[in-house]
C-alpha cells in the first residue's frame, strides 16, 4: 500500500525567470573556483593519472581559457544531463557539498556567447554549448547529421581529430570559456572588462582560493596562461609557505589549527613579480575544507595587523585559521564566504579569531615582530605609569582584554629566587591597564598604520595606542620651543630637547583623552559612541589645539635644559598658530 505524502511539493511557476535570476546574482569572480573544483572532483575518479590542466584553445584565432581534466568521459546523454542547473553525476545534492550548480551559474554571466563542454568517452567526443540567446539561458541548438534537425549535443570527434591536439585514446572532459563575444580573449579578460583583470589574475585567484589540493591530484597551468610564473605544476599557498621562510602550526584546544608564517624581507624581494601578487608574507585568511575565505592581504592586512598581534612586520607575516571539518559553519550558496550554521547565520570573518591568533603567537615570531619596531622614547614608560594612576583615580574597570603577547613584559627577568612566605593579603580592586603606547617616527611605519595626516590610532583589540610623532603639531611645538630657548651656543642641544618635549606633551595629551573615553561606557554611552571618541580623527582634534600645551612644555623644556625662569613670550608679532603654519 503506497503512503501518501503529507504535503504537495512546491514547483516553480516561472522557471526561466528563476534560472536567469540565479545566474545573474552569482558573483562573477567565483567562476574559476567552480570550474577548477568540478574538474578536480572529476579527475579524482580517474583510474590512472589524476590531472587538471588550465590552458587555452584558439577559436577563430582568439584565445579562450580552457579547463581540462582526466576524469571519466561522459556520453552524449550524460553530457546533456549535467548541463541543467542543480544537476550532477556521482554526487549527492547537499547544502554542504559541491552540489552541481555553481560552475554553470558562475560562468554563464561572463560567457553569454558560449560555454563549450567537450567530453571524450571510449574515443567518442560529445559537445554542448551553454549560452544566452534572446535573453534565455540554455543549450545552443545546432544542426547535426544529414537530416538537418537541430541538436543540443553533437558529435565532435571529427572536429577534435582535425584540430590535432586531442588524445582520443583516453577519457577526458574540458570546458572552454568563449566569453560574451567572439573577439573576447578570455585568458586575459575573463569577465569582459567587468571587473577588469590584471595580467596575473589567474595566479591570484588560484593562490588565494586553494589552500590545499588532494595529494594525488596534479594541477598544471600552461605558461601561456600563467605568464612568467608558469612552471607547470601549480603550487598552493601552503606549499609555498612551507618552502620559503619560517613556519609553525599550532592546534588549539577547540580543534582550530593556526598556521603562522614569516617571509624575510630578502626572500620577498627575490620573488618574481607574479608571485608578489599573492604575497607569501602579508596575508591573513580563514580556511575551511582546504579552501580560503575572507582574505586580508596587502595594505588591508598591514593596517589591521596589530589586532592580530602583528604590531610590526605584518607585511612579512601570514596567518591561516584552519577550521575543522565539523566546525559549525557552511559556505553560502555561491561559496563566496562562510556562515555560522543556525540562528541568524552570521557571516564568518577573520577578525573573529584575532584574540586566538594573538594568544598563540610563537615565541620566535614575537621576537621577529619586536625586531621590526623602532626604539621607544624613555617618556613612554613615564606616561603609561601616569595613565595607570589616572585609571585608578577614575575607577575604570578592566575590559577583559589580555595584554598582547608581544608587548614588553613588566615582570622582572630574574625569578630564580623564591619569594619569602608571607600571610595572604586581602584582595585589592583591579583597574583597567594602561594602553601600550607606541611612537612612530618613520614615514613607512606611519603610512602602514594609516596615520598620514592623523595624530594617533587606537586598537582596542590589542589595547595599543600608536602615535604619529611627525604630526604637524609636534613639529610646530618643537619649532616654537627651539625659537624660545636656543642660543648660538646650544642650538643642537635645544633642537633635540624641543622635539623630545613636543613628542612627550602631545603623546601625553592624546593618551589621557583616550583614558577619559574609556570612562564613558559606565556613563551610559553606547559602544559606537565610545568608538567614535577613539577614532584617529577625534584623537587628532584633541592634539590640534596645541596652544594649551605650551606652558607644561616650557616647564619640561627648562627642566631638560637645566635652566631657571626666563621669558617665554612668543616672538614679536607671532602667535602659536602662526608658528604652526610656519612649521
Amino acid at each position: 500500500m503506497s503512503q501518501q505524502s503529507a504535503v504537495t511539493a512546491l514547483r516553480v511557476a516561472n522557471e526561466a525567470f528563476l534560472v536567469s535570476s540565479m545566474i545573474e546574482r552569482c558573483p562573477k569572480t567565483m567562476m574559476l573556483r567552480e570550474l577548477v573544483v568540478n574538474a578536480a572532483e572529476a579527475a579524482a575518479r580517474a583510474d590512472g593519472e589524476k590531472l587538471v590542466e588550465i590552458t587555452f584553445r584558439l577559436i577563430d584565432g582568439v584565445r579562450k581559457l580552457c579547463i581540462w581534466n582526466t576524469g571519466p568521459g561522459l556520453s552524449a546523454f550524460e553530457l546533456h544531463r549535467i548541463c541543467d542547473l542543480a544537476s550532477s553525476l556521482y554526487k549527492e545534492n547537499s547544502l554542504d557539498g559541491n552540489f552541481g550548480m555553481g560552475a554553470k551559474v558562475a560562468s554563464l554571466p561572463s560567457n553569454r556567447h558560449g560555454l563549450r563542454y567537450r567530453s571524450c568517452k571510449a574515443g567518442t567526443v560529445s559537445e554542448v554549448i551553454l549560452c544566452q540567446r534572446d535573453g534565455v539561458y540554455g543549450r545552443l541548438h545546432r544542426h547535426a547529421g544529414d537530416d538537418g534537425l537541430p541538436a543540443e549535443v553533437i558529435n565532435a570527434t571529427a572536429a577534435c581529430r582535425a584540430e590535432g591536439h586531442y588524445d582520443l585514446s583516453r577519457d577526458w572532459t574540458e570546458v572552454v570559456l568563449c566569453g560574451n563575444h567572439p573577439g573576447q580573449n578570455t585568458v586575459a579578460d575573463p569577465y569582459d572588462g567587468n571587473p577588469r583583470c590584471e595580467p596575473g589574475w589567474l595566479f591570484e585567484v588560484l593562490a588565494l582560493r586553494f589552500f590545499r589540493l588532494p595529494p594525488d591530484l596534479t594541477l598544471r597551468v600552461a605558461s601561456e596562461v600563467f605568464g612568467e610564473a608558469g612552471t607547470g605544476r601549480f603550487e598552493t599557498l601552503l606549499e609555498r609557505c612551507n618552502r620559503v621562510g619560517q613556519a609553525e602550526t599550532i592546534r588549539t584546544a577547540s580543534g582550530i589549527t593556526i598556521h603562522y608564517h614569516y617571509a624575510p624581507p630578502e626572500d620577498v624581494a627575490a620573488r618574481s613579480a607574479q608571485e608578489d601578487l599573492t604575497a607569501i608574507g602579508g596575508l591573513g585568511c580563514v580556511v575551511y575544507k582546504d579552501e580560503i575565505y575572507d582574505v586580508r592581504n596587502r595594505d588591508f592586512w598591514v593596517l589591521e595587523g596589530p589586532a592580530y598581534g602583528f604590531t610590526f612586520a605584518a607585511k612579512h607575516c601570514s596567518v591561516f585559521i584552519e577550521l575543522p571539518d565539523d566546525y559549525m559553519v557552511r559556505p553560502e550558496t555561491y561559496r563566496q564566504f562562510l556562515r555560522i550554521r543556525g540562528g541568524e547565520q552570521q557571516q564568518v570573518f577573520l577578525s573573529h579569531f584575532a584574540l586566538l591568533v594573538r594568544t598563540h603567537l610563537p615565541a620566535w615570531l614575537v621576537r621577529i615582530i619586536r625586531s621590526h619596531g623602532p626604539d621607544q622614547a624613555d617618556f613612554v614608560n613615564e606616561i603609561e605609569g601616569e595613565l595607570g594612576d589616572l585609571l585608578a583615580e577614575l575607577d575604570v574597570e578592566p575590559a577583559f582584554v589580555p595584554r598582547p603577547v608581544n608587548a614588553p613584559s613588566k615582570v622582572p627577568a630574574d625569578t630564580s629566587k623564591a619569594a619569602p612566605q608571607t600571610a595572604p593579603k586581602p584582595s585589592t580592586k583591579r583597574f583597567e591597564r594602561p594602553p601600550e603606547i607606541i611612537g612612530l617616527d618613520s614615514d613607512e611605519l606611519i603610512a602602514e598604520r594609516g596615520l598620514k595626516g592623523r595624530a594617533a590610532k587606537f586598537y582596542p583589540q590589542s589595547h595599543q595606542l600608536f602615535v604619529n610623532l611627525r604630526y604637524p603639531v609636534v613639529l610646530a611645538l618643537a619649532t616654537q620651543l627651539e625659537a624660545e630657548y636656543a642660543t648660538e651656543s646650544n642650538v643642537a642641544e635645544v633642537r633635540e630637547s624641543a622635539l623630545k618635549v613636543a613628542s612627550w606633551i602631545m603623546t601625553r595629551r592624546i593618551a589621557r583623552s583616550l583614558i577619559y573615553s574609556l570612562t564613558k561606557k559606565s556613563a551610559g554611552w553606547s559602544a559606537d559612541e565610545v568608538q567614535r571618541t577613539q577614532s584617529p580623527e577625534s584623537l587628532s582634534l584633541v592634539a590640534d589645539d596645541w596652544s594649551v600645551l605650551l606652558e607644561p612644555a616650557r616647564t619640561r623644556m627648562k627642566d631638560a635644559l637645566g635652566i631657571g625662569e626666563q621669558s617665554t613670550a612668543s616672538p614679536v608679532g607671532e602667535t602659536p598658530m602662526a608658528a604652526a603654519k610656519a612649521a
